[in-house]
Parts: C-alpha cells; sequence; structure tokens
C-alpha cells in the first residue's frame, strides 16, 4: 500500500546549510604572484570580547595589515560573509549594515556609502582574503594590536546573538529578530520574540511548509533540573504572525511543525504549534482551522511533546509518564503505543525507568495508509544503533482494511502496469516534493509508460533481497506507483546506479543496477510551478 506521508518523518531534518562555512576560490589565472603563504601557523592570535576566537585558517600579516579567509570572518564577527563570483565581490551581511568590497577596488560600501580602503582584498592559495580591520571597524567593533603577544584583539557589543546553521541574529536588548534567507539576500527584520532566555539557546531552524516558516528557538537551563522553554514562530511574507511558548521538564523531542494530507488533487499543507498543551493547525493562508485541547483529549493535566498531528489522529507524550499516546479522533480513544508495541524488558522499561527521564524510546516514523501507523524503537538492551520499525493497527480502521483488496506480487503489478491501470505516481527527495504524474492526464501518460517500462525491467532482470524491518539511514529518494486496483509500489534510488523496487522499511525488494533506467528515472524529477 502506499504511504500517505513520508516514513522518513521520523529522521532529523538536514535540510538547512551552514552559510558561512564554504571555501571561495578565484580563478587560477588571478594575480597572486605578491601575496605570502598562508601558513599552517603564523603565530597570530584573535580575540573577540576576551575570549580566544580560532577561525579554521589562520590569520596572516603583511605591510602591518592582519587578513583573515572571508568564509572564517563571518564566525569570528558573527555576520555572514559571502563572495559573488560573478561580481567578484566580497559582501558581509548583518542586521542594519551592509558591507560590500569589490576585489581589485580602492573603495568599499558600507549601507551604500563609498568609503576608502588602506588596504585591498587578497587572494592567497585560492582563498580570498579581506583586511580584518577594515570590517571589523564597519561594524563598530573596536580593534588593537598586541605586537608583544602577536595577539589581535576585538572588543564589540554582545546586543545580538547569531544563530547558526540558519543566519538569524536576534537583539538581546530590544528582542527584535533578523534573518536572510541565504548569503547573497539582504538581512530584515521579522518582528519581536516574546522571550527572556536564562540558559543555553539553539534553533531548530526555519521548517517551511508551503508559504509559512516555522522558526523554534529552544532554552535549556537547569531549574533544578534540566528545563527546556520552547519559543515556536509561524512567520509568514517575512513577518511573524504567531508565537508560542511551551516549557518542558526532564526531557524535550521537538515538536512536529507542520504535516501534508494526500488529496487527489495534490498534497495538502498545514503548519502546526503548540504551547504543550493546545495545538493549532494553521492552513497554508496562515488561517488557524483547528485546535486540539491535549489534556482534555488525554484526561491528562500534563504538558505534552507533539510528535504527529494528522487529519484525525494526534501522536503526542505527556510528560509526566513520559508515554508515547496515540490520540485517535476517529474514535475518541486514547492508546499508550508501549502497551500495543512492546513487551518482556522492553515494555517494563518503558512503564518504570525514571533516569533519565521516564517514558519510553518509542517516536513516530510514518502514516502508512488506512489507519497503519509506523513507529521507531531502539530497545536500551540493544547495543546497535539502528532502529526497530514497529506497526500500530488503528482499530477505528479495522473495517476500511478488511475492504481492501489483497495486495498483489511485484511480478503481478508489473505484469499489469499501464497507463489505464495507474491512478497516480508520487516522486520526492526527501522533504521535496516533484511533480506527481496523474494517470487521468493524456499529458502524462508517456510518462507513466516509461514508469512501468522501468517496473517491468527490474522485475524480469533484478535480484530479490528480504530486508530486515528496520528503517534506512537515508532519506526517502524515489516515486510511489499507486494503481487502480487500490494497491502500490514504490521504486527508489539504492545508491550509485542502482534502483530498489519495493520497500526500504522491510520485507522483500528487488535490486537492479543500470545506469540507464537511473537516468530516466531521475528525468522525472519536475519541480510544480510556483
Amino acid at each position: 500500500m502506499r504511504f500517505k506521508l513520508r516514513w522518513n518523518s521520523f529522521l532529523p531534518a538536514a535540510f538547512l546549510a551552514a552559510t558561512a562555512a564554504f571555501a571561495i576560490a578565484l580563478p587560477v589565472s588571478a594575480d597572486n604572484s605578491a601575496a605570502p603563504k598562508a601558513a599552517a601557523n603564523t603565530g597570530i592570535n584573535m580575540t573577540m570580547n576576551g575570549k580566544a576566537a580560532n577561525p579554521k585558517t589562520p590569520p596572516f600579516l603583511d605591510k602591518g595589515t592582519v587578513y583573515l579567509p572571508v568564509r572564517d570572518m563571518g564566525e569570528v564577527l558573527g555576520t555572514l560573509v559571502s563572495w559573488n563570483g560573478q561580481a567578484r565581490t566580497v559582501t558581509m551581511r548583518y542586521p542594519k549594515l551592509t558591507v560590500k568590497l569589490p576585489f581589485g577596488s580602492k573603495s568599499a560600501s558600507v549601507n551604500g556609502q563609498l568609503v576608502a580602503l588602506s588596504s585591498p582584498l587578497r587572494m592567497v592559495d585560492g582563498r580570498v582574503y579581506a583586511p580584518l580591520r577594515f570590517f571589523s571597524e564597519a561594524m563598530g567593533t573596536e580593534v588593537k594590536w598586541e605586537k608583544a603577544t602577536q595577539t589581535v584583539h576585538m572588543t564589540k557589543s554582545d546586543d545580538y546573538l547569531r544563530f547558526t546553521p540558519y543566519a538569524i541574529w536576534l537583539n538581546q536588548v530590544t528582542r527584535d529578530l533578523y534573518l536572510t534567507k541565504d548569503e547573497q539576500s539582504d538581512v530584515i527584520s521579522i518582528g519581536k520574540l516574546d522571550a527572556e532566555f536564562k540558559g543555553i539557546v539553539t534553533t531548530d531552524g526555519a521548517v517551511r511548509s508551503g508559504k509559512n516558516k516555522v522558526l523554534t528557538f529552544v532554552d535549556k537551563y537547569a531549574n533544578p533540573q534540566p528545563h527546556y522553554d520552547v519559543y515556536e514562530l509561524l512567520i509568514r511574507n517575512n513577518r511573524i504572525v504567531d508565537q508560542k511558548h511551551a516549557a518542558y521538564d526532564l526531557r524535550y523531542e521537538p515538536n512536529t511543525s507542520n504535516y501534508q494530507v494526500y488529496d487527489p488533487k495534490g498534497w495538502i499543507e498545514y503548519t502546526v504549534l503548540t504551547d504543550g498543551k493546545i495545538v493549532w493547525v494553521y492552513n497554508d493562508e496562515g488561517k488557524i482551522v483547528s485546535t486540539y485541547d491535549l489534556p482534555a483529549l488525554t484526561k491528562q493535566d500534563d504538558v505534552f511533546g507533539v510528535q504527529f498531528v494528522g487529519a484525525d489522529y494526534l501522536v503526542v507524550r505527556p510528560g509526566r509518564t513520559g508515554l508515547l499516546t496515540l490520540v485517535d479522533l476517529k474514535d475518541n480513544t486514547t492508546t499508550v503505543l508501549a502497551d500495543k508495541l512492546l513487551t518482556g524488558k522492553d515494555l517494563a522499561y518503558a512503564r518504570d525507568n525514571q533516569t533519565p527521564y521516564p517514558g519510553d524510546t518509542l517516536s513516530f516514523a510514518g502514516d502508512m495508509g488506512h489507519g497503519i501507523v509506523d513507529f521507531a524503537y531502539h530497545s536500551p538492551f540493544q547495543k546497535n544503533t539502528r532502529s526497530e520499525r514497529l506497526t500500530y493497527e488503528r482499530p477505528s480502521y479495522a473495517e476500511e482494511r478488511k475492504a481492501l483488496p489483497k495486495e498483489r506480487s511485484f511480478q503481478e503489478m508489473a505484469a499489469s502496469c499501464a497507463v489505464d491501470t495507474v491512478s497516480y505516481v508520487h516522486i520526492q527527495d526527501g522533504d521535496i516534493i516533484y511533480k506527481p504524474l496523474i494517470g487521468a492526464n493524456k499529458k502524462d501518460q508517456d510518462g507513466i509508460r516509461t514508469v512501468c517500462r522501468i517496473l517491468k525491467k527490474i522485475t524480469a532482470e533484478g535480484t530479490e533481497v528480504t530486508l530486515p524491518g528496520t528503517f534506512p539511514e537515508t532519506f526517502f529518494h524515489g516515486m510511489s506507483v499507486e494503481f487502480t486496483a487500490g494497491d502500490s509500489v514504490s521504486i527508489y534510488l539504492a545508491g550509485g546506479n542502482k534502483l530498489g523496487m519495493g520497500n526500504q522499511l522491510g520485507g522483500k525488494n528487488i535490486f537492479l543496477e543500470n545506469a540507464g533506467l537511473v537516468k530516466e528515472f531521475n528525468s522525472f524529477k519536475v519541480k510544480p510551478e510556483g
């Protein structure tokens, strides 16, 4: 049966890259004959507000000027520094400040005003180096050189906190929040964060759900045991339109921020915020379409972590018991999942363990459709790090499952595959959803014929392997072929020039190494318009 939701939703999202950690290279033909060679250790030290600053590449001193690679400038100064190869310009971005320095120029632009340069950019071993003092002083940083210890001492206001891997700044005094979508875009103010931080603050990054973005800040401190204040922001059109605060003791698992529901016309995106007691669901226009009162639904006066929100159920974890719970909105029941999925010492551990916090180690993994929900479980008694796949069948869907047609073999589905037997072909790369092929659309029928040919070739020439019931270590990169008969099969990239057919979550699969088929498979990755 086809997955109604991506099974990889339990994996950590690694979709935001560090914006400042990249090498900056110029064409080999650039003149660097007069530049000194960058040494492994130049003996130059750096401090920022009295603390050692250790850039990845050591700075060098030339004619009284300290130079630092622009890729490290942002990390040292808390700014975003980028290189535009086409314009041959270094740009430093910061709240209310944009500095541009063209390679070879004797002047720079500071917020649009030209400023003369005493030292130009340099190129050493293929990397662009910038004069540290110029960029530092452009943002109001005091710079002093201590010759005796070969140390650059920098002092600047700590008004702004910079968060990585995403380019986010928070003014600790005014609580104004700034961000930029990438290293080539200006920093903009999106509003004020209603929070007072007390400990170590991290951010989960901005998770995009259609036109909405959710930005989460986590403030961890001892109270006296570990405590987490979690601030969730809903962002639309570069403005904060709503924010919620949840407080958790002992344990914090990232709350879900979005989910999808399948509709014949395509996937419908929803965004989720919670304060640990109430769950708010927003549509793609930023309007609240539903709310869920978790204490009322579970009959527990508690604070809840929210792992998943679906069309007619929720998966939550109450703080005091720590036992993952499914709330079925279809029949108004609640189920402690450990009681259904675990046995023996694993169940005893879930029920009795208190260290470091009570509860089980189950986590939501994916909705497989027809009331079948998968969970990942890593037993505390197993030394390996792979999660076991456990399946729970919601009783509220028992009659629907009985009415499902008998699932066919790979060979039977391949033999029947044709434009009049395929309803949809859904294609995805992790969190990226591509334009589907729809059997009823004449313009998609050639593509469906190609998919059927790929399916038939894998079935005829591939090697069948039975995979264990565990979760793969990578996101799903493939297509799901849904038949009018009601069943479906997945075709996925299995590494290199190999395609797999079946279910990466376990059971029978067929593998075929064929570079031509992989090329055809990849040709279907077309992003939808808009």
